[in-house]
């Protein structure tokens, strides 16, 4: 490591900077704890670094809790290394973000959309095997392709299942939810007041729970627009004139509400509150099972939520799902929304036992929206191709220790159900949030159905009942796994057990990326020049995966010969047929929404160039765009440029735990400061090292932006304070022990030598 030489004055500063760390608040860590049980001793140990306690886990080893940074290393040397995780937040669930509106130069209509109705009525649960039977074609909305109508007709809907909502709970007086009481009860883990039900929560949980119970018929004469483009695009689904309905795919089966998320889109919830979540849900059940009045018999939990992680299958949080289905409880998880790119499975669906959930679209979803956002036979014109997709936001697998997600798929584009703007409204939503529960109540039919399965026969029963060829836009297994699922089909191999209760057979994975995913999928990862031509159905993506090293500056990537395949007059005709292109940095697992350094960018062609991108494997997917005619082809060719990497202020080697102290001086006048922290153990790396990069103003006003998970971690100041600056760099969590880092300081421009 750099080594500096200080004055009598400059130690006492450097000193003076290490205690103000160890006190200042902002230098506390929330974290998780990976540790056996009794937890007696590191429990002790937190409380007497001056550290809380905040969540004692009975399911997993672990704990949750908050400590001085500098208690770190102490805490480590007692429950070992790799043991100590940031407790990282989930960011609060929302539709996914489609890009409505914008090809056609109208105004830009948000993910979800309202729909007001006269009156709603219910339809009793006596009465609902007559509806499926009589009204089958009314199931063409959400549960298109489910084989839900045989089921329903049969008795089988989800009658005396509950069903765990982990979400944001309850805006009660829905009709979807609230004609039949749906939902039993609740726990509210936000603390502001609100509870698990209240018109003010958020209203994702409440549309997820209508994917699952809903059960109610709507008057939609008030909305004439809304009943027209229903009627235009999926005819049978309206009965009696104006009549419409909300059948859940478990429309007797109750919902508990596990309220995690407040009423702040831009405020998360830690993974400790969600693994909480996860005990109280097992903990309901064992008391059930032990014949405990206060215990509820929960078969399945939703989770349509998710977030990055540095280690799939591995950390606290994907091992809390794996607990549930060791309960008997049957996990269903969302896939992520940051879709089309590979690698971007979300935590907890890349758990080992997670029954993982992407989303399809349906042409008359589509083109319903549009008819009714849009006009009368927009739709038809905005969405020409009639074959279901995999939709373009659904996140693709693998994971990064190779394993195959997702495992199926449901109806996840412009769902129709309750829960945002108001209880006379039904609303349009989209998102791998709105699949996950579709299968969940699936998942709540063969419980009933089956009350001596176990869990796993009924998670692996629902895999094996996808059906690849109901997606008919080229996807692979990494897009759509085993394909549309298939509640008919489920129900039959449970009928003639011919599912196994074995769970899947988990291999250790290499500690490269690359390898694990060129053994497991036939992708291969690519570096130098690249050239390849691609022809593509409408909705079909493909990757280029890319290596890029740290000292790579810059890469460029651009596509020509780009062919539509029909002519002119036959392609979409609002804006012609086209291709989407999208890039996402080189973190492995969902990370933001539809990618994060190219989003969506429609195109016949061109040059588009990444600066300075992220090391790792970078991840381009070009996709003939879902609204297409017909097929469309490209060549494309990514190189990439390399740069001498300004020459380090400070480099070496740092061990897990390590908090060294850099100082810089900051002359006067200096108008931007530029620090860059980078590492060897990078994102192409299983698990990811994660190193921290902390500054210290001349006042130790400490600025913590580079405390991420970015790689390589960046902090700009403008117009910094003269005086001595402290780089502080903390090796946070590093599962290979050591790595070697590389400090560049630039002010204005200018490399602070050593």
């Amino acid at each position: 490591m750099r080594r500096i030489s200080v004055t009598i004055a400059a130690f006492f500063l450097l000193l003076t900077a290490q205690t103000s760390f160890a006190q200042n608040s902002s230098t506390r860590e929330k974290i998780l704890i990976a540790t056996p049980k009794p937890y007696d001793r590191v429990i002790a140990a937190v409380r007497s670094a001056g550290g809380t306690v905040k969540h004692q886990y009975s399911y997993v080893d672990g704990i949750a809790a908050e400590v001085p940074t500098t208690a770190l290393t102490s805490l480590r040397s007692l429950v070992g290394s790799n043991a100590i995780s940031k407790d990282e937040i989930l960011p609060h669930p929302v539709p996914a973000d489609v890009m409505r509106g914008k090809k056609v130069g109208e105004k830009q209509v948000g993910p979800v959309q309202p729909a007001r109705f006269r009156s709603a009525k219910l339809i009793p649960e006596s009465g609902l095997a007559s509806f499926a039977a009589v009204r089958s074609n009314s199931y063409g909305i959400n549960a298109a392709g489910l084989g839900l109508p045989a089921l329903h007709a049969q008795g089988l809907t989800g009658e005396g299942v509950v069903v765990a909502v982990i979400d944001s709970g309850i805006r009660p007086s829905f009709p979807a939810l609230e004609l039949d009481k749906s939902v039993i009860g609740g726990i509210d883990l936000v603390g502001d007041g609100l509870g698990f039900s209240h018109p003010n929560n958020d209203g994702h949980g409440t549309f997820v729970a209508s994917m699952i119970s809903g059960n109610a018929e709507f008057d939609l004469s008030t909305t004439p627009a809304f009943l027209a483009a229903i009627s235009a695009n999926a005819p049978s689904a309206v009965f009696n004139g104006n009549s419409f309905a909300v059948v859940g795919s478990a429309p007797a089966a109750k919902i508990y509400a596990v309220r995690v998320f407040g009423t702040n889109l831009n405020v998360g919830a830690p993974e400790s509150t969600i693994i909480a979540a996860i005990q109280h849900v097992i903990d309901k059940r064992k008391a059930y099972d032990q014949g405990n009045p206060a215990g509820l018999k929960i078969d399945v939990c939703n989770f349509s939520l998710g977030n990055t992680t540095l280690a799939a299958g591995r950390d606290l949080f994907d091992q809390s799902v794996d607990a549930l289905l060791a309960a008997g409880i049957i996990p269903v998880v969302s896939a992520g929304n940051a879709g089309p790119t590979t690698l971007t499975i979300a935590s907890p669906g890349s758990s080992f036992n997670a029954l993982t959930v992407g989303a399809a679209s349906f042409a008359a979803n589509e083109r319903i929206f549009q008819d009714f956002t849009l006009g009368p036979g927009k739709g038809v014109l905005w969405r020409p191709f009639s074959g279901t997709q995999t939709a373009f936001f659904s996140s693709r697998g693998p994971n990064a220790d190779g394993r195959i997600d997702p495992d199926v798929v449901a109806s996840g584009f412009d769902n129709i159900g309750q829960g945002y703007f108001s209880t006379s409204e039904l609303t349009i939503a989209s998102g791998t949030s709105f699949s996950a529960p579709i299968v969940s109540g699936i998942a709540a039919i063969l419980r009933q159905a089956f009350p001596r399965a176990n869990a796993n026969e009924i998670r692996n029963a629902i895999i094996a009942s996808g059906n690849a060829d109901a997606i008919a836009d080229g996807s692979s297994e990494l897009d759509r796994g085993r394909g549309l699922v298939n509640a008919e089909v489920a129900r039959a191999l449970l009928a003639e057990w011919r599912v196994s209760e074995r769970l899947p057979e988990v291999t250790d994975p290499n500690k490269s990326v690359r390898v694990n995913i060129e053994r497991n999928t036939q992708l291969n990862v690519q570096t130098g020049q690249v050239k390849e031509s691609l022809s593509l159905k409408p909705g079909q993506r493909r990757d280029i995966l890319y290596q890029v090293n740290d000292n790579v500056e810059q890469v460029v990537l651009t596509l020509d010969k780009v062919k539509p395949a029909l002519p002119p007059t036959a392609q979409n005709a609002l804006f012609a047929d086209d291709i989407l292109l999208f890039v996402h940095s080189s973190k492995t697992s969902s990370i933001h929404q539809v990618g994060d350094y190219l989003v969506g960018e429609i195109t016949l062609g061109g040059s588009f160039v990444i600066d300075d991108p992220e090391p790792g494997i970078l991840r381009i997917s070009v996709m003939g765009d879902w609204t297409n005619a017909g097929n469309i082809s490209t060549d494309v060719t990514v190189s990439s440029s390399r740069s001498q990497r300004p020459k380090t202020t400070a480099q070496g080697e740092i061990a897990e735990g390590d908090l060294l102290f850099i100082p810089i001086d900051m002359p006067a006048g200096v108008q931007f400061a530029e620090f860059r922290l980078s590492w060897n153990e990078d994102w192409s790396n299983y698990p990811t090292n994660d190193v921290d990069l902390i500054l210290y103003d001349p006042q130790l006003n400490t600025n913590s932006s580079g405390a991420t998970l970015n790689l390589p971690e960046r902090v700009a100041v403008q117009n910094p304070k003269p005086g001595t600056w402290y780089a502080v760099i903390h090796g946070f969590d590093l599962p290979a022990g050591t790595d070697k880092f590389r400090l560049s300081v630039l002010l204005d421009g200018r490399r602070v030598k050593p």
